[in-house]
């Protein structure tokens, strides 16, 4: 079993921090909401542990992806732990990755006509690859430069 974290980019990060900390204020509203309002009102109350409940639902869940995305290679499949979520492949239907050095890219191309961006370290598309190939030795790799796509424009 092979396994291999994702890398985030910046901007992923900010924004799963940024909802991580919208869901915890959420909640602690909520909360402060719920019990201020047990005696006034009871249906208030109970809206607002119903609003505290799924808040932290979801905090939970931001905090999941936040921590735990990565892709694991074992028994064939390659599957894609994001969090709480999980995608299986059936390593034998990838049969290309391809490499975008100008957008620093990895794409694995998959039957029938799907993709899907490998979000790993460049200084592990090679090991990545490797392990996949293992598996599918009919797996191709090609590397697209810029210069490539300028020639296409």
């Amino acid at each position: 079993m092979k396994k291999f974290v994702f890398k985030y980019p910046p901007v992923v990060w900010a924004l799963l921090i940024a909802v991580s900390l919208i869901f915890a204020a959420a909640v602690t509203i909520n909360v402060y909401d719920a019990i201020r309002l047990a005696e006034e009102s009871t249906s208030r109350a109970v809206f607002a542990w119903i609003i505290a409940v799924l808040s932290a639902i979801r905090f939970t869940v931001a905090l999941s992806v936040l921590f735990y995305g990565r892709y694991i290679i074992k028994d064939g499949f390659l599957y894609c732990r994001l969090g709480f979520f999980r995608s299986k492949t059936d390593v034998k239907t990838i049969f290309q990755i391809t490499e975008f050095k100008a957008n620093k890219k990895l794409v694995m191309y998959i039957v029938p006509e799907k993709y899907s961006v490998a979000v790993i370290d460049q200084s592990k598309y090679a090991e990545f690859f490797a392990a996949l190939k293992e598996i599918n030795p009919a797996l191709s790799y090609t590397v697209v430069s810029a210069d490539d796509l300028k020639d296409e424009n």
